[in-house]
């Protein structure tokens, strides 16, 4: 089990320059991970309900990332507290990825939506 402030990363993956990756509420990233440059993966979030406090006193929620394994993040991606991307996905440049993805999906957009499934030529 991941703890705050943990960061996993298994074999053969590589991270590009200008990527920042947060640990608070643990990240844990498979084998063969492919993560372009620009991203940011945060897994932990501010609360922010009560509009009599500062955000910055009200606490915050720490779920984790995961990434599994052979995913391929483009650039200037965003992963969002409580991420799961699923085995084989590519996330497209530019994306906010929140929730969890389908296995083998394509992913883009703000938020990032299912575009295709690898290995079909269809789209969603």
């Amino acid at each position: 089990m991941l703890g705050p402030g943990d960061i996993l990363i298994g074999n053969n993956c590589t991270i590009n320059p200008y990527s920042i990756l947060y640990g608070h509420g643990g990240l844990k990233i498979g084998n063969w991970v492919r993560i372009a440059a620009h991203t940011v993966i945060i897994p932990s979030n501010h609360n922010f309900s009560d509009i009599d406090r500062p955000i910055g006193s009200q606490g915050g929620t720490q779920r984790g990332v995961t990434i599994e394994d052979d995913v391929w993040i483009g650039a200037n991606v965003t992963v969002l507290d409580g991420a799961h991307i699923s085995t084989g996905c590519v996330i497209a440049a530019g994306a906010v990825v929140r929730g969890k993805t389908e296995p083998f999906g394509v992913y883009g957009g703000v938020p990032a939506k299912l575009l295709k499934m690898r290995g079909t030529p269809e789209t969603i």
